[in-house]
């Protein structure tokens, strides 16, 4: 059986721009290391999150693993109170979507530094 702990490879082209990204939306620095001088961060939504972002340099992905795809993640984030989120967000510097209605669910997307796309729907 899969257990509730699930970690997510983000390949960027900027390791600390992505990880200043996320830390504006309130994810924490789980772990910080270095990999053959290249810098490797794991982040999550909050300490006790299961579900963590490990986010690598692009280049060193490519060198060291040629045939690992570095196709973006499509991402589903849900929130227990999506409209409290998408204001917050709209605050920040970032591309953010219009809050709409798909059906009875609330929904939006936003997009990284790295231009990929993240959706987030009412919980």
């Amino acid at each position: 059986m899969f257990s509730n702990k699930v970690q997510i490879s983000l390949f960027v082209d900027d390791v600390q721009k992505a990880v200043d990204f996320w830390q504006k939306l309130d994810f924490v620095v789980i772990d910080r290391q270095e990999a053959d001088g290249s810098l490797v961060v794991e982040i999550a939504p909050n300490q006790t999150a299961d579900m963590h972002f490990v986010i690598y340099d692009r280049n060193f992905i490519e060198k060291q693993s040629p045939g690992v795809a570095t196709n973006p993640p499509q991402v589903m984030f849900f929130s227990e109170n999506i409209t409290q989120l998408y204001k917050t967000m709209q605050t920040l510097p970032i591309e953010i979507g219009e809050l709409i209605q798909l059906e009875e669910t609330l929904i939006f997307n936003f997009v990284d530094p790295d231009g990929n796309y993240f959706a987030v729907a009412q919980a």
